[in-house]
């Protein structure tokens, strides 16, 4: 199987510091042509797609959303800067990958639950695309990366970066998850 992962833009929130919502839905920067280029031997494609993020036009393909591809919750700090925190709970959030904001999500739930959806994706598909933010693309790609450990944390995290509208392509054979592309922007293909 292989993966196409087409990051999202980022909220026009993010770029001020401040948590989203969700409920913004962001530009995808898919095109079926992108999609051609990397996945030629389909002819119809499953999407996959967040809520979180603008809904493409399917133009043929099989368009299955997905609320499990669905950003971070930030619960009551949605909406929030990060410089608005108390240094305790912004070191904590930044640092500790167990630590959920009120009402919200820890990186470490986030990050479960898209690696689990990414572990239960159907083998019988030859090619998908996801679309979703760019959060998301960088955590199915950390469960490609570090297969097999016990605790991906924000250290790892911190590692990858996933410009907004960019795609990444993974592949499986035989089970094993594979890194092929990272990070190419979209309007360079």
């Amino acid at each position: 199987m292989k993966l196409l992962c087409c990051a999202s833009a980022l909220p026009g929130v993010v770029r001020k510091g401040v948590l989203p919502d969700g409920a913004e839905q962001v530009a995808h920067g898919y095109t079926p042509q992108t999609a051609a280029a990397y996945l030629p031997s389909v002819s119809q494609l499953t999407v996959f797609y967040a809520p979180d993020v603008a809904v493409p036009d399917g133009q043929g393909h099989i368009m299955r959303p997905q609320d499990t591809l669905r950003d971070r919750d930030y619960g009551t700090w949605a909406g929030t800067g990060l410089q608005a925190l108390d240094p305790v709970q912004q070191h904590a959030f930044l640092t500790d990958a167990t630590f959920a904001p009120p009402a919200g999500e820890s990186f470490a739930a986030f990050y479960h639950r898209t690696a689990l959806w990414l572990d239960d994706i159907s083998q019988t598909l030859p090619a998908a695309v996801v679309l979703a933010r760019p959060a998301v693309v960088r955590n199915l790609l950390l469960r490609v990366l570090y297969q097999g450990e016990e605790a991906v944390g924000l250290a790892h995290a911190a590692r990858v970066d996933v410009p907004p509208l960019s795609y990444s392509l993974i592949s499986c054979h035989a089970g094993q998850w594979r890194l092929g592309l990272l990070g190419v922007p979209a309007e360079g293909v």
